[in-house]
């Protein structure tokens, strides 16, 4: 039993958050599930409780640990999740045109949820004894070496959406780590350019037309507004002129990336903008998730009453589009509080790193809770066609046993932080 000092720092409103979403997600793995009386999907609904129940028992594991033991293994644990990442390689199960999968005892696991574990816990021991800057650039060498190899052989697999994940929660850390908002914009920026100077490529692909100086105008407008941030900050002449090189050289290097593109690959980006230009194959999944949302109205169709989970036309309903399935089952009322609930979690888990003292649990609580909003703004955004399909699943919600387990580390993680803030 816990004592009164444990119990007043265990946070019982972050843990209920996190139960009431993964029973909602119970709820909703049945109702995408429950036709299939046969095959892979039957069953799913029964096998998610099973995942749910051993996420809370690893919740109380990670616990009943000292956070001083996850600093100390950091490397240990990073080390294991990359060696995990290597034998997907030779040894991996393959599915849907990606080996992203290891068969251990007749479970299927996937390494690439673990890795994220691995690389938040070495971030986080390493910056929290030391701090990063643009001034010197030598301070990022050695957070590089450690985020390159997972996102490596993660986009090897191929796992685009993963690699993704990997990227946007050490940004967060970065800037908890000494990064001034100023330099998390110019580090930044390449990407941003990245992005705006597809736009015109993306735009001549779709019409069959050169993209025109129109295409251009949001990168050429953000590539003054970096120039005018740059002049009015005035960094070290090696920061400016890097800044300006690595903006240029992005947007150039962009036409030879999407000139080595094959067509379908092209499509998948052109589907993302108009999904009816290839209805029946890139734009798809995105067209029926849209009408399974849009069809839920207000209050929904009910539990069990959805006609497009019900008769299938979604695509992976129960994972990566189970967001879908509760817009066209509950509506807008259903949606927004499960957002809500999603919304207070994080926003409750940044909160605890305020009252933390430590660095290194901060550190793996922003890492922790940037994850979780990630997979959260990604997975609903793709649902509604604002952004690409790229496989993040939604936590909670989503069906599958690595992923539930990873959340409920995450959960874990920041959960301990506060009652066992006196570790250090």
């Amino acid at each position: 039993m816990l004592d009164i000092e444990s119990r007043s720092r265990l946070d019982l409103s972050l843990l209920l958050a996190a139960l009431l979403l993964w029973l909602a997600g119970i709820a909703l793995v049945y109702s995408a599930t429950q036709i299939h009386e046969t095959g892979p999907l039957a069953g799913l609904g029964t096998s998610q409780i099973v995942w749910v129940v051993m996420a809370l028992l690893i919740i109380l594991l990670v616990l009943s640990l000292p956070s001083t033991l996850y600093h100390n293994f950091a490397y240990v644990i990073y080390g294991l999740s990359l060696l995990l990442l290597v034998l997907v390689i030779g040894m991996g199960v393959a599915s849907k045109g990606a080996s992203r999968w290891l068969s251990i005892g007749g479970l299927r696991l996937q390494p690439s949820e673990f890795a994220k574990i691995g690389l938040l816990l070495v971030l986080a021991r390493y910056f929290a004894r030391r701090t990063v800057s643009l001034d010197n650039l030598r301070t990022f060498v050695v957070p590089l070496l450690l985020i390159l190899p997972p996102f490596a052989l993660v986009l090897k697999q191929p796992d685009l959406g993963t690699a993704g994940v990997m990227c946007a929660m050490s940004i967060p850390m970065f800037f908890w780590a000494g990064l001034s908002l100023s330099e998390l914009f110019l580090l930044l920026s390449p990407g941003i350019s990245f992005a705006l100077s597809a736009i015109p490529l993306v735009l001549s692909y779709e019409t069959s037309t050169p993209g025109g100086v129109g295409g251009a105008i949001p990168w050429g407008v953000f590539f003054i507004i970096v120039c005018v941030f740059l002049y009015v900050t005035r960094p070290r002449p090696l920061l400016l002129v890097g800044t300006v090189v690595a903006n240029l050289t992005v947007a150039t290097i962009t036409n030879v990336l999407w000139a080595l593109l094959k067509d379908y690959q092209k499509m998948r980006v052109i589907s993302f903008i108009d999904p009816n230009l290839d209805a029946n194959g890139a734009g798809y999944q995105v067209i029926q998730s849209m009408v399974a949302i849009g069809s839920g109205h207000i209050t929904g169709k009910g539990y069990l009453q959805g006609t497009q989970t019900r008769l299938s036309f979604l695509p992976e309903q129960h994972t990566d589009f189970i967001f879908s399935v509760l817009g066209e089952q509950f509506g807008f009322v259903g949606c927004s509080l499960i957002i809500l609930l999603m919304l207070f979690l994080v926003v409750r888990a940044l909160t605890t790193a305020q009252v933390v003292q430590n660095r290194f649990n901060n550190l793996v609580i922003v890492g922790a809770a940037t994850i979780i909003a990630f997979h959260i703004f990604v997975n609903i955004a793709m649902t509604l066609g604002m952004m690409p399909v790229t496989g993040i699943p939604l936590p909670f919600l989503s069906y599958g046993g690595s992923f539930t387990f990873t959340v409920a580390i995450l959960v874990g993680f920041i959960l301990n932080a506060r009652f066992r803030s006196h570790d250090f």
